[in-house]
């Protein structure tokens, strides 16, 4: 795997960004030097399984790709960290959460992935072009996010296809890339492929062993197959 540019140094901005009448907090990262190739938004996990922007896989490939000259955009869900809004009720909420991989109003949080792009789009450049990329539970709030931008590239990483409605992806034609683990408690492996099949192209899947669910030591590979993806996207 070549990349596309030469790798650099990249600078990690604090900000906040508004979010349907929150305030959120994340970090801009973005290279050093004034050539910028494309821009992504990052929607992390569920809040009550570490769903901040400090988790190995989006912290990860957000500063990855901000050394291949790739603007990224990681942040914190309202209620999360310095993120406005409500605490997320975890004594309350975690009991059913195992039980039904639920909680309530879990699905608005499409809205705070929608202020990321917003964001990313004033401070990077609106004619640059976009991915977006959702890890776990992030996975699944892509598809209403994305309605405003076109059809930016979509990246999946360990979709919780075994916890929530994927459905939502079977019309879209945008560009696609799912990597999973075959061990993935989120997500039975026959029940991707299955899903998988229905997806319009372009798609591609990628399954093996990755540390169950979490990526856990396969952070540099899975930052260099998600550019690889991008830069075939971007030429």
């Amino acid at each position: 795997m070549q990349p596309f540019v030469e790798s650099v140094v990249p600078i990690a901005e604090e900000i906040f960004f508004p979010s349907h009448g929150v305030r959120l907090h994340g970090e801009l990262v973005y290279p050093e030097k004034d050539r910028v190739i494309g821009a992504a938004v990052i929607a992390g996990p569920h809040p009550l399984l570490g769903g901040n922007m400090h988790n190995n896989v989006v912290r990860g490939i957000g500063d990855a790709l901000a050394q291949r000259q790739v603007v990224t955009l990681r942040f914190n869900y309202r209620g999360v960290g310095r993120s406005d809004g409500p605490r997320m009720d975890v004594i309350g909420h975690l009991a059913e959460f195992w039980k039904t991989s639920h909680v309530p109003e879990e699905m608005d949080l499409w809205q705070d992935v929608q202020g990321a792009i917003d964001f990313v789009r004033q401070a990077a450049g609106a004619d640059l072009p976009l991915a977006l990329i959702g890890y776990s539970f992030g996975c699944v709030l892509l598809p209403r996010a994305q309605l405003a931008v076109g059809s930016p590239a979509l990246i999946l990483l360990a979709p919780t296809i075994a916890k929530h409605d994927y459905d939502s992806y079977l019309a879209l034609e945008n560009p696609k890339l799912i990597i999973a683990s075959e061990d993935d408690f989120a997500s039975d492996a026959a029940r991707l492929q299955g899903w998988f099949d229905k997806l319009r192209a372009p798609k591609r899947l990628i399954q093996k062993r990755f540390d169950n669910h979490f990526f856990r030591g396969h952070e540099a590979w899975l930052a260099d197959v998600v550019f690889d993806f991008l830069r075939d996207q971007w030429r």
